[in-house]
């Protein structure tokens, strides 16, 4: 298949595979990251811990400092880093699905998607590109990290009302030996 971003026509191969999400913020995050994963070939032995958070079917048992790592990894790989340089914003080529992968074969005229990415101060390869259609972007990564941030405030003003009310109880009692 052939494709043109601007000026640049490149020859790909689809390498989609298509997948169920629960409908769950974190499962949809953690969709995400693998997504991300999956492009920039983030799946060395030296990723290991990564791997836990990229399983999003099994959403349901990450710790809520893994939800955390979570949020801080996908706000460092955000869409704003990776836009026009790993994912691309097409709906033609993403057909009836919101998002694809491609495998990059051969670029001819001009070098618009390049081999590798720094991260992070990491240079990362990239395996291949992804398409997304915007409502993929949003269902998959906005909503989820606002949703996730949302509850990260929370349960953190709900342990600083029980860590309140606690040194409120200690100062209010007494110890009789």
């Amino acid at each position: 298949m052939a494709f043109a971003i601007g000026n640049v026509r490149m020859e790909v191969q689809d390498k989609t595979r298509v997948v169920t999400v629960p409908n769950h913020p974190v499962a949809k995050l953690m969709y995400y990251l693998d997504c991300v994963c999956d492009a920039l070939q983030i799946d060395r032995p030296d990723s290991e811990d990564i791997e836990e958070l990229r399983n999003y079917q099994n959403y349901q048992y990450l710790s809520e400092q893994q939800r955390t790592e979570l949020m801080v990894l996908c706000t460092m790989l955000s869409p704003d880093v990776l836009l026009d340089k790993v994912f691309f914003q097409n709906d033609e080529m993403c057909g009836e699905l919101g998002n694809k992968f491609y495998e990059i074969g051969m670029i001819s005229n001009k070098i618009l998607v390049s081999s590798s990415i720094v991260i992070g101060g990491q240079t990362r390869n990239i395996k291949c590109i992804m398409a997304f259609q915007m409502s993929w972007l949003r269902n998959n990564y906005v909503e989820p990290m606002q949703t996730m941030a949302r509850q990260l405030e929370e349960a953190e003003e709900n342990q600083r009302k029980r860590e309140s009310q606690a040194r409120k109880r200690n100062k209010s009692s007494c110890v009789i030996l």
